[in-house]
């Protein structure tokens, strides 16, 4: 259905290499007018965008989509500030190790891309590791 923000739900799931891919945002980025809407998997891989408030839709368009998922790592505990600051002054730069492969987290090289409003109930993102 349509609702009087003129913006229509979408729903659905981001698979990598076919299992479900958790913690990972989503961003439509509009070709042309409109405006980018974001939402996050949870941990069974579902998702639902949102556009001004949380799970209100999208705006009617094309969009690029772009998937980020960062491989979490534990955060390291300290002693004091002090020894948390040298730490972080002789600290190599971690690579901030993405999970989902370099094309889909860049709005020039992904080759996912969606139409709204959308023909299915529920969108499914496939994205692999070539």
């Amino acid at each position: 259905g349509c609702n009087s923000s003129g913006l229509t739900p979408v729903t659905g799931h981001v698979l990598l290499d076919g299992a479900p891919l958790p913690n990972a945002s989503i961003q439509f980025v509009p070709q042309g007018t409109g405006r980018d809407a974001t939402g996050a998997t949870d941990a069974e891989g579902n998702f639902a965008m949102s556009t001004n408030e949380p799970r209100d839709g999208v705006m009617s368009g094309t969009y690029k989509v772009v998937v980020t998922a960062r491989a979490t790592a534990p955060p390291q505990q300290f002693a004091s500030a002090d020894e948390a600051m040298r730490a972080a002054a002789v600290a190599k730069p971690m690579p901030t190790s993405s999970i989902v492969p370099l094309k889909y987290t860049r709005v020039d090289q992904t080759p996912l891309t969606i139409e709204v409003p959308v023909k299915e109930k529920r969108v499914v993102f496939e994205l692999k590791n070539e």
